[in-house]
């Protein structure tokens, strides 16, 4: 049976929000104690760096405080930028988060792609790769809670040992957040889940790669994510969470180019094509549209985006509420 995750980037733009950081953060914390109430499996957040709507940046403190808002809700980041992290300090955060949420935890892991943060941060982004590839492997070793040394390119120790160690038997789970065809092979190769914001092509060259490695694609997960809001109409709905999704696409976008990473216009500000894409009206339709996704896309999991930058968040939870409610009852029936 598919799952159903929530995804919460908790930026409030200035130009779009009237709330100050403190009462946004309280409607935040609302939203998150609702869902692990509400059946939802896994809430995720997201990272960036300097951004001015507040885009969460502070990712590990978030979960290990999501992980004492909740009782039985998984906690993921979709997804962390490895680069940034010392593997050591990263493996000794997630394992206290997973032991205080009694294994809870989930990482997906990205590379980055945002010039400013490679270079605010003094990481060379010709070395991301690298970085977060032996950065996983010390995670992996790390949460043995044995000791182990390590010589790499770009990380070298001895002796290291990390405590507490994991609840979960293998350390949380392990997701790669990628979208070229490259990282979705590497995702498999890796032996990881995936976690991306694309279709079922490209769901499916993933689950290729695992079984072209003699794996079993059904043991790994596959995160997906989409915008999804209910409301009275379609266009109530559209009206509500068009702005923020506007703002977001074209803030998007722009990091892309400026990336250099090829989305074939996927990240525009367009609003024919969002809506179109967008999950959006009363129930009855959100039910069908859902319900074409899952049928149609090979997901483990689908991560809703509602809280849109600077949507007002008691617009975000009545539409919560609502699919809490009135939709998610009937996709869990099947």
């Amino acid at each position: 049976m598919i799952k159903f995750g929530y995804v919460m980037g908790f930026r409030n733009p200035r130009e779009l929000s009237k709330l100050g950081d403190a009462d946004f953060y309280t409607a935040m914390f609302e939203q998150i104690e609702y869902l692990d109430q509400a059946g939802f499996d896994t809430i995720w957040t997201t990272e960036h760096h300097f951004v001015d709507d507040g885009y969460l940046s502070s990712v590990m403190p978030m979960m290990a405080a999501m992980a004492a808002r909740t009782k039985r809700v998984k906690l993921g980041s979709f997804v962390l930028l490895g680069p940034f992290y010392h593997p050591l300090r990263l493996a000794e955060d997630a394992a206290l988060i997973d032991v205080i949420s009694n294994g809870r935890l989930r990482l997906g892991i990205g590379v980055g792609y945002r010039r400013e943060e490679f270079d605010i941060f003094q990481i060379p982004r010709k070395e991301r790769v690298g970085r977060t590839l032996e950065g996983i492997e010390i995670l992996k070793r790390a949460w043995t809670g044995e000791r182990f040394d390590f010589d790499g390119k770009h990380f070298n120790f001895k002796n290291a040992r990390v405590l507490p160690k994991p609840i979960s038997p293998k350390g949380p789970e392990l997701l790669w957040g990628g979208m070229n065809p490259e990282s979705i092979k590497r995702s498999a190769k890796l032996d990881l889940g995936f976690a991306c914001n694309l279709g079922s092509g490209e769901i499916r060259k993933y689950h290729e790669a695992l079984r072209e490695l003699g794996k079993d694609p059904s043991a790994y997960s596959v995160v997906n994510t989409r915008q999804v809001y209910v409301a009275d109409s379609e266009d109530q709905a559209w009206d509500e969470i068009a702005p923020g999704l506007m703002y977001q696409m074209a803030l998007y976008g722009k990091w892309l180019d400026e990336g250099g990473i090829d989305t074939s216009g996927r990240y525009r500000p367009n609003p024919d094509a969002l809506r179109k894409s967008a999950i959006l009206g009363p129930p009855r339709r959100v039910i069908e549209q859902l319900g074409e996704l899952i049928a149609q896309t090979p997901a483990t999991e689908i991560a809703l985006g509602m809280q849109q930058p600077g949507l007002d968040p008691k617009l975000a939870l009545r539409s919560l509420k609502r699919f809490s409610t009135e939709v998610l009852p009937v996709l869990r029936r099947g």
